[in-house]
């Protein structure tokens, strides 16, 4: 299962001349720079060529990157991404123009064109967007100062993170050192003294480095408080949900619905410790797999039958696109030329490593789930609005996850595989919904003090693990000190509440397409036709959902947890 690039240039040379094609386009776009007085002819004829020249630069840097990540030894394909990224980098630059031409205009003379010229139509709603963004564009050289301080303290978290040294830990008398390499095998092992270890070799670090991360994180914060004001904006929340026009009220929504579920997470973690015989479960503890003693493996034409099976909820239209996709545009067999660690989709094009693991066949649904979702908006959308949003993009890919582990569970034919497959799917919920929800709810508490340092974050960090985890887990005075390890409070701003909400929503579709029925096959695909022409928030009323209303999300979880039960209960547990 190889790519076929063959939609994108039929041959590398297509390639190159498709730049040179960029090139000059940009020259001749050039001549709008000296036109002062506009008509609504004009401003379509610079839109579409400006549009045209995104199309294009796009495919080019798809292109190049495609070939780059496909054979990453090979010096003309790290060549030819290097080509694509400093083009788009041009491109950007060299278009800025127009857009400030158009704020020139005016909203109200530009609405006036649109009336007058139903072309223009098209570009109705991302104009509407350029006036709604602009009030925040500002010109303040203390932003770009503060930017470029925030990327020099990122990095320096990034290397301080690196550089990081973990103890040791003692196995059957051997001496191992514990890295970030080998952190997750150890954490994770079955033998309770060999996890203890680990986590107080790890814990102890961050706890005597914990000064140095705090300081970095209160700097980070204070420049981004700072330009916040300075772009206009009430908060660094409003600031972060204000590209896709999210209200930020869904924080608050978010956290108090999690909030009033959070027994079926701490009722969970009972369930485990049964099942791995511990009676009084430590912070560490809880990294423990329920899968150990099942080692399953799929070839990967196994794991194309599995999907197909798991997707027939979803109709006959949708595998037909997944059936299209199979054929070129995965890239899916290993191959030492290829990137090693990396799986992505972009554009309608999918790749990963295929190895036969769960989580082989879990990634490969979940990259069908972009490529089907990006070439439906290609084909019903313009190039400008041909992606999905971030918010939406991955909720495509959760409900294929949901019904593959639905399909497979179904399929079970003895507990042990039951448990593996509910165990799946409850730590997804944990590891997507709740984890990240209370990290989300720690930048909430972070953000609103004045100046944090390690003792108030390691409290903070504390109060909410406790809360979260329960009265069933033992605490020590080590796990507070976990934090430093969140990369996206450096890195992100409220990054992190679209894992929760996207698992949430994807629940919510899979409940009304298979149990409810209120939501028809032939509904869901338009919703995924529909690319960023609207808002997300907009977007989701298409499928009847209400982000003031996620508790139908937890319906999957609650189901997987009264399984889990019936197993237990069969089994003396």
């Amino acid at each position: 299962m190889e790519w076929n690039l063959g939609e994108l240039f039929k041959s590398d040379e297509d390639f190159y001349k498709s730049i040179e094609e960029v090139k000059s386009l940009l020259l001749d776009i050039e001549k709008y720079k000296k036109i002062n007085i506009f008509n609504n002819f004009i401003l379509l004829e610079m839109l579409n060529n400006k549009w045209l020249i995104k199309e294009k630069t796009y495919n080019i840097l798809v292109y190049g990157s495609l070939k780059y990540y496909k054979n990453i030894k090979n010096e003309e394909c790290i060549n030819m991404k290097k080509i694509g990224e400093s083009l788009n980098n041009l491109v950007d630059s060299s278009l800025k123009f127009i857009d400030c031409k158009i704020i020139d205009l005016g909203e109200e003379k530009v609405n006036d064109f649109i009336k007058e010229n139903s072309d223009l139509k098209i570009y109705e709603f991302a104009l509407s967007n350029l006036f709604r963004i602009q009030k925040h564009v500002v010109t303040e050289e203390k932003i770009k100062i503060n930017n470029d301080l925030i990327s020099k303290l990122i990095n320096q978290y990034n290397n301080l993170l690196r550089d990081v040294e973990y103890g040791t830990i003692t196995i059957d008398g051997q001496e191992i050192k514990i890295t970030s390499s080998n952190f997750n095998k150890y954490i994770t092992s079955r033998e309770k003294e060999i996890r203890k270890q680990t986590y107080i070799a790890v814990d102890e670090t961050f706890k005597n480095k914990s000064s140095e991360f705090a300081d970095i994180l209160n700097l980070i914060f204070c420049y981004r408080k700072e330009n916040c004001i300075l772009e206009n904006y009430n908060s660094i929340l409003e600031k972060s949900l204000f590209e896709e026009n999210i209200d930020i009220k869904i924080i608050d929504v978010l956290i108090k619905i999690v909030n009033e579920n959070l027994y079926l997470i701490q009722k969970y973690i009972k369930q485990k410790s049964t099942l791995l015989n511990i009676e009084k479960p430590y912070v560490y503890d809880l990294s423990v797999p329920l899968d150990s003693n099942l080692n399953i493996k799929y070839t990967l034409s196994q794991a194309i039958e599995i999907i197909k099976n798991a997707l027939k909820p979803l109709g006959s239209d949708y595998l037909k696109i997944v059936d299209l996709m199979l054929d070129g545009h995965i890239d899916a067999l290993p191959n030492e030329d290829k990137h090693q660690s990396i799986t992505f989709s972009w554009l309608d094009y999918s790749f990963l490593n295929f190895r036969g693991s769960y989580n082989d066949v879990k990634n490969l649904i979940h990259e069908i789930g972009h490529i089907v979702n990006y070439y439906l908006s290609k084909n019903n959308q313009p190039f400008i609005y041909g992606d999905s949003t971030i918010f939406i993009g991955e909720i495509a890919s959760i409900v294929n996850e949901i019904l593959l582990n639905k399909y497979l569970y179904n399929k079970s034919e003895t507990d042990e595989e039951k448990i593996f497959y509910l165990s799946k799917e409850i730590e997804n919920y944990f590891t997507l919904v709740f984890k990240q929800t209370m990290y989300t709810e720690l930048e909430n508490e972070l953000y609103a003090e004045e100046t944090i340092d390690s003792k108030l974050i390691s409290k903070k960090y504390s109060q909410l693990l406790q809360k979260y985890y329960g009265d069933n887990v033992v605490y020590d005075d080590l796990f507070m000190y976990e934090w430093p390890r969140l990369g996206h409070l450096y890195r992100h701003s409220y990054y992190q509440f679209n894992y929760a909400t996207g698992l949430l929503i994807a629940s919510s579709l899979v409940k009304h397409l298979l149990i409810d029925k209120t939501l028809t096959k032939e509904k869901y695909i338009e919703f995924l036709s529909a690319g960023c022409c609207e808002y997300s928030l907009e977007l989701l009323k298409m499928v009847d959902i209400d982000l003031n209303n996620l508790n139908d999300g937890f319906e999957v979880l609650k189901q997987d947890i009264k399984k889990l039960d019936k197993v237990l209960g069969k089994n003396g547990g």
